[in-house]
């Protein structure tokens, strides 16, 4: 006791630290008797809402077609006739184009005369050797003059067919969305000239899943889409198709996702291209006690509330949460319907 009177700045320092502390500790139960007290000026009173709650994926993407064709010819040529404009609607088989057919059809008549010639020949090395025992020399002649006849008749079938493929018929119903820049009556090749065709009846909604969230979804699950062209019409969906190979060219690892699309489009109300987000379930509670997420606080992996009991006390309640939306929790324990809960804005 003499040492330490003897010294005096031990005495100030030990008194000022332990000034300090009681400062601190003193400022600190006053901060926490006023963050557990109700301000009506600052705080909100809520009361648990009974409702149905839903957690949701929210998947960003757009519309596409299913049946959608680009055709070209499958030759050079002179085109002859265009039957259709952008636009237009086209019945499947209907013919859409046309190369000039002149010079295929002589050529099939110069390929027909070569077969009969070839033919003619093949009868008469036949009939030449029709009494000659068959040896090996012989059986040599009898399959090239076999050859030859059968060459003949592929170069008349594949001419027939040049003249066949040289008019563009549609494979599906649909409407005409872009035609090759040649008019009539000039040259084209084939690469250089398209024509596409979609069906406006198959239009689906497209998006993309992140690896990490892919196992999430199933086929067949429920969802919304809320297209950025009509923000006031929710159409009901589900998923159709999961790739199982990752899109190609993308920067990080990402499956397609399609969606169906319920609503006929004889109209074209829905276009390709047309931008939204898709919403799927993934978990819902009907008839399910809720709270807003800002009245929850969360301390060491738990969820507590502030329950109101009067202008000067509240209470705070650990709860147990369930289903979580963009808004609320689900309340599974610690609260009632007849509880208030304070969602203090300090």
């Amino acid at each position: 006791m003499k040492k330490l009177f003897k010294n005096p700045k031990k005495i100030i320092t030990t008194i000022v630290i332990a000034l300090i502390v009681f400062l601190i500790i003193r400022n600190y139960n006053i901060k926490k008797m006023e963050s557990l007290g109700y301000n009506p000026k600052k705080d909100i009173l809520v009361t648990p809402q009974i409702q149905t709650i839903a957690s949701k994926l929210n998947l960003a993407g757009s519309i596409d077609a299913q049946s959608k064709v680009t055709l070209q010819f499958q030759t050079a040529g002179q085109l002859a006739w265009l039957g259709v404009k952008v636009g237009d609607t086209v019945k499947k088989y209907q013919a859409i184009a046309s190369l000039d057919k002149t010079s295929l059809k002589k050529n099939l008549e110069i390929q027909f005369n070569n077969y009969n010639s070839t033919l003619s020949n093949f009868y008469d090395t036949t009939d030449d050797y029709k009494d000659t025992v068959i040896t090996t020399e012989f059986q040599r002649i009898l399959d090239r003059n076999q050859n030859t006849l059968n060459n003949a008749v592929i170069n008349y079938e594949l001419t027939d067919l040049a003249i066949k493929y040289a008019t563009l018929t549609s494979p599906i119903n649909g409407i005409v969305t872009s035609v090759g820049s040649a008019l009539p009556g000039t040259n084209i090749i084939p690469s250089s000239n398209t024509y596409s065709i979609v069906d406006p009846n198959t239009i689906y909604f497209k998006s993309e899943i992140d690896q990490e969230e892919v196992n999430r979804i199933t086929q067949g699950q429920k969802a919304q889409i809320i297209l950025d062209s009509f923000e006031d019409e929710v159409i009901d969906s589900q998923i159709k198709y999961i790739s199982f190979t990752p899109i190609a060219g993308q920067s990080s690892i990402v499956y397609e996702v399609q969606f169906e699309f319920p609503q006929t489009n004889d109209e074209l109300t829905y276009r390709l291209g047309m931008t939204g987000n898709a919403e799927i379930i993934m978990d819902q509670s009907i008839d399910a006690l809720t709270i807003p997420i800002e009245a929850v606080i969360e301390e060491e992996n738990k969820k507590f509330v502030f329950v109101y009991k009067s202008d000067k006390e509240i209470i705070k309640q650990e709860i147990k949460t369930g289903i979580e939306s963009e808004l609320e929790y689900e309340v599974l324990e610690g609260l009632s319907q007849y509880d208030q809960v304070v969602i203090q804005k300090r």
